[in-house]
Order: structure tokens, then sequence, then C-alpha cells
């Protein structure tokens, strides 16, 4: 579940703008996000992100809480600079960092002429198959592939694309495509409502699996999902409400919460 949710939501963080884009960047945006699962709130995403016509800077931190916290413990936050080119977006660092797993984990990505690589993973993923350096050298991390999708709906109200994306421990292909303006569904929980921009989005691993993982895994099936945008005062278009069937563990739903 906790890879889903990084994924998709690129629009939370905790937000420090690096040396490279902060001469550039505009005031940070604070927001909160919550996650249900089986209409249970399981984690809290605090959110800060600055964004320009050129670059970006985003940092995440995920805690669980609620039902989830007492079943398990996690706290991360991870963080990512990068600019918009003309066909995505250029990543120039990602730091990830926290509890998770039972174990505090740290990873760092380096780009290195626009080829990726794992810098730092502690501990090792000794569990896992290695992903080839050919694989994950074009790949982008989770919270700059979603700050691209952001990105698209803002300049092109649009969201149609495709990217390689490593999420700190998986090496993913995620797509995207543009549903449109209309109706959100009804929801008690849901403080944003009205008319929406949608675009549905899967995402499937292709390397980087658990040992025990094989062939009919529910590591291997598909993600789908929705994510709707709203025109939020003094934000701009933002991911307001996020709808995904998870193979474990059914749908879960991500809401912005509003200030205050």
């Amino acid at each position: 579940m906790i890879r889903a949710i990084v994924r998709v939501l690129a629009l939370g963080a905790g937000l420090v703008a690096g040396p490279v884009l902060a001469a550039d960047m505009p005031p940070q945006v604070d927001q909160t996000y919550a996650v249900y699962s089986h209409g249970f709130r399981v984690l809290a995403i605090s959110a800060r992100y600055s964004m320009t016509p050129t670059g970006y800077a985003i940092r995440a931190t995920m805690q669980s809480g609620g039902l989830m916290g007492l079943l398990f413990h996690m706290n991360i936050t991870s963080q990512a600079t990068g600019r918009f080119v003309d066909d995505g977006v250029q990543p120039l660092t990602y730091d990830s960092a926290g509890f998770s797993r039972g174990a505090d984990r740290h990873v760092v990505m380096a780009y290195d002429d626009g080829r990726a690589r794992i810098a730092l993973q502690t501990p090792p993923e000794t569990g896992r198959d290695p992903i080839p350096a050919d694989d994950l050298a074009p790949a982008v991390d989770s919270l700059s592939a979603l700050m691209r999708l952001q990105q698209a709906v803002r300049t092109r109200h649009a969201c149609d694309g495709s990217a390689i994306v490593f999420d700190g421990v998986r090496l993913l292909r995620m797509e995207a495509r543009t549903v449109g303006a209309g109706q959100m569904p009804d929801d008690s929980r849901q403080p944003y409502r009205g008319t929406a921009f949608r675009c549905d989005f899967s995402d499937v691993q292709i390397a980087g699996f658990r040992r025990s993982e094989g062939p009919d895994s529910p590591a291997r099936r598909p993600i789908l999902g929705s994510v709707w945008f709203q025109d939020v005062p003094g934000i701009g278009e933002t991911a307001v409400r996020i709808v995904f069937d998870h193979p474990k563990l059914g749908r879960l739903m991500v809401m912005l919460r509003p200030e205050g």
C-alpha cells in the first residue's frame, strides 16, 4: 500500500527548496492529506511544495495513524528537486529516510548525466532481486513523476503520458490518461466537492520483486485508480481526491484536507 500512495501522491511534502532552485522558488504551499482504508483513516501526509514554470522542490512526510498505527509504525520523509523540461522532468536530487517495515531506512538517488542510480540504500534490500543498472537508468523518482503530472494538468489541462519510476525499492511503469472535467463522486469525508478535472492512472511493478513473489503474486498485478484536480484558492489546480484499488487491501482513498 505504501508504495502506491507515495507514487500516486506527488503533492505532499514538508519541503525545503534545494540550493539550485531556491532563488527562483515562490512561497511554499502547505497541505495535508488523509488516507482511508475500508472507511478508517490510516495515514496522514503532511505536504509542502513549491513550483515555477521551470522547476520544483517537494518533500513528503507520511505517518501511520488510526487503525494502521495500531498494526505497524511508519514515519517516512521523502524529498526531491528537479527541473521541468520539454519531454517531462529532469530530477536533480532525491532522498528518502525514516522508519518503515520494522527498520530505519535511507535511500538516496543520484542522477549522473541524466542516468538514475542508487547512491545509498540502507539497509540493503537483500531479499529482493537486484534492479539492472540499465533498467534503472531512465527512471525518475516517484515525487518527480507526480510533479510532472501536476505541471501537465496546470499547463496543458491534460495528463496523458508514461514514465519509468523508482520508488526507493521497486521499479515501476506508470501511465496516466485524461478523462476530463466532471462531477466528483459524493463522499461525506470529502471537503472538496463539485466539478473537477479527472485523470486515470495505472502502474505495474517491473523489477525489484521480493524473491518470494512468483508469477501469480499480487505484487505483479497493475494498480488502477483516478485522481481529481480542482482549482484550490491561493494554490491552483491541485489533487483533491485520489482513489485506487490495491491488490491486497482493496480500495484506498486519499483526500486533501482544508487548511486549519
